[in-house]
């Protein structure tokens, strides 16, 4: 049985001019039982402003909790882990089953499975990004049902800070690309030759499209105003649409960024809709706090 909780009001974050300050969201299912950590997998989406954390229950696949928090731009993110881990009795735990991190950055590049050299992963990124190999270390995921293949790198600092914290556990890293795609493949509207799906995220903009069940384009951008945002739309759906305007998009963001732009987003593109939760995890109904088209990149991925 699940006990009440008193829980704080989601809080929408106060707006300045184009951009939003994200509120602290905590949200924590009381089946969440400290003597079955063992069971539950714990997992980080880790930006250089804010980070989502996760507890799920493996075995009952279930969500037991839920946390946005800010990062504090003085403190490198090896610090904001550290005020992290010493804040928080669960996250110090040492005996998860498993642990995942999903880097939230731009040093990544999508390649065509068929001529991908893992060999070549840090020259891929490179295309895209600046990046060190002195400082950054790569990975690469297949994305089998796409037929391509995301290669990526982030700072060793943060691999060693996770390795040093959690020794026992089994890591796992990925970019936040590749659970976005894996979000929107459940709500690809297969019948259609194009649609569009979108992410307004608290610093970024995720963008992809698709032909039919097939990916044509992929971006991550950084736009800071609403004229930016809707000429990178006609852009991008230029690229692999013909039907301009009239293409389908969905929706997805927090809360903040989609009270902020999606009624301006409505008077260009009137096929246009919010996305919904993704499915197949069990929820308590006290994580309807989020919104269904809210961190769809995080639950997809539990």
């Amino acid at each position: 049985m699940v006990q009440e909780q008193t829980l704080q009001p989601r809080v929408t974050g106060k707006i300045v001019g184009e951009s939003a300050t994200l509120q602290k969201i905590t949200i924590k299912d009381e089946r969440l039982d400290i003597d079955r950590i063992g069971q539950y997998r714990l997992s980080f989406f880790l930006s250089t402003t804010d980070c989502q954390i996760t507890i799920f229950d493996v075995q009952k696949r279930q969500i037991l909790l839920f946390e946005q928090r800010e990062l504090l731009s003085k403190l490198s993110i090896e610090d904001n882990l550290d005020r992290i881990y010493h804040d928080h009795i669960l996250i110090a735990a040492g005996y998860w089953k498993e642990i995942q991190v999903f880097i939230r950055n731009r040093k990544f590049a999508l390649v065509p499975s068929p001529v991908f050299d893992r060999s070549l992963a840090p020259h891929y990124v490179m295309l895209n990004e600046s990046t060190d190999p002195e400082e950054d270390i790569y990975h690469f995921k297949h994305l089998d049902t796409l037929g391509t293949t995301v290669a990526f790198g982030y700072p060793k600092k943060i691999r060693k800070w996770f390795e040093e914290r959690y020794p026992k556990v089994s890591l796992f890293f990925n970019h936040q690309s590749i659970g976005y795609l894996k979000a929107v493949q459940q709500s690809v509207l297969n019948k259609l030759p194009c649609s569009f799906y979108l992410s307004l995220n608290a610093d970024s903009v995720l963008l992809a499209g698709f032909n039919y069940q097939r990916l044509a384009i992929y971006n991550q951008l950084q736009l800071s105003k609403i004229d930016q945002l809707i000429e990178t739309f006609f852009l991008s759906i230029k690229q692999f649409s013909e039907e301009g305007q009239k293409t389908p998009i969905m929706v997805y963001g927090v809360k903040e960024k989609i009270d902020l732009n999606m009624p301006v987003l409505k008077k260009y593109f009137p096929n246009i809709q919010l996305g919904e939760r993704p499915k197949g995890i069990i929820m308590h109904p006290i994580f309807n706090e989020l919104e269904d088209h809210e961190y769809v990149e995080v639950l997809a991925n539990l």
